[in-house]
């Protein structure tokens, strides 16, 4: 199975210190959160591979799907030790840090990021329509 994503990728979507170094390390992690997509989205690879028969594309899949395993990896790596809360004493200055998520530091999707590659759009609790199905404005 071809991989989506490279250690390159997420070194290079970086923001501050601390950027990983080792491309083996990297290359493993990416795997992981690969597998995890496709375990989550069955369907990902022969949407992708469908995607890229088209020319020009009609959406951007592959690189949504990129852009959340970079974002995966990237709080595995910023939060390995699964930290929810830090807070650091220096005299009589205390900083806190507070990580969100069910498992903070840990190989998950987000619902949005989940959504995102199943090419579900974001809605209220249910809409409304207005415009009465006879209306030359009917959107269906």
């Amino acid at each position: 199975m071809a991989s989506w994503t490279s250690p390159d990728d997420v070194i290079l979507a970086w923001i501050g210190e601390g950027a990983p170094t080792d491309d083996e390390q990297t290359q493993i992690w990416v795997d992981k959160a690969e597998r995890e997509i496709r375990f989550r989205v069955a369907d990902i690879q022969a949407r992708i591979d469908a995607e890229a028969a088209l020319i020009p594309a009609v959406t951007d899949l592959l690189e949504t799907a990129k852009d959340v395993v970079v974002s995966m990896v990237t709080r595995v790596f910023r939060n390995p030790e699964g930290i929810r809360q830090r807070n650091t004493t220096t005299g009589p200055f205390t900083e806190s840090a507070t990580y969100g998520g069910d498992t903070p530091g840990g190989l998950g999707l987000t619902d949005d990021e989940l959504a995102k590659l199943q090419g579900v759009r974001a809605r209220g609790a249910f809409t409304v329509s207005m415009i009465p199905t006879t209306s030359p404005f009917y959107g269906g």
